[in-house]
């Protein structure tokens, strides 16, 4: 979160993360999300990795699709992140799959 911090506090941030059931890494918008590498989670090109991309925008989060996620596995993930008290900047937010919006 401390990497995203300082764009939050702008009117038309974009900020990304990856995201599995487990664990959610958020960075700053200029950084693909295929570079961002941890312990666990990873977001690789062609499904090979084991989490979701998301971009981040005022009032929305967009996911990317993931053969591994299902619509209600992604909805219950984002449920989990945005009820954190650290995510309370985001708790309003539409959280749209493939065009569909699920939260």
């Amino acid at each position: 979160m401390e990497s995203i911090a300082p764009a939050l506090t702008g009117q038309g941030y974009f900020v990304k993360c990856i995201a599995t059931q487990s664990v959610a890494v958020f960075f700053p918008g200029t950084i693909q999300h295929r570079d961002v590498k941890r312990d666990g989670v990873s977001y690789e090109d062609d499904y090979r990795g084991n989490a979701l991309a998301a971009t981040i925008t005022p009032g929305m989060i967009d996911v990317r699709f993931h053969q591994g996620y299902a619509d209600p596995l992604v909805k219950a993930l984002f449920d989990q992140l945005l009820a954190l008290p650290e995510m309370k900047w985001a708790a309003g937010f539409t959280v749209r799959y493939q065009g569909r919006i699920l939260r």
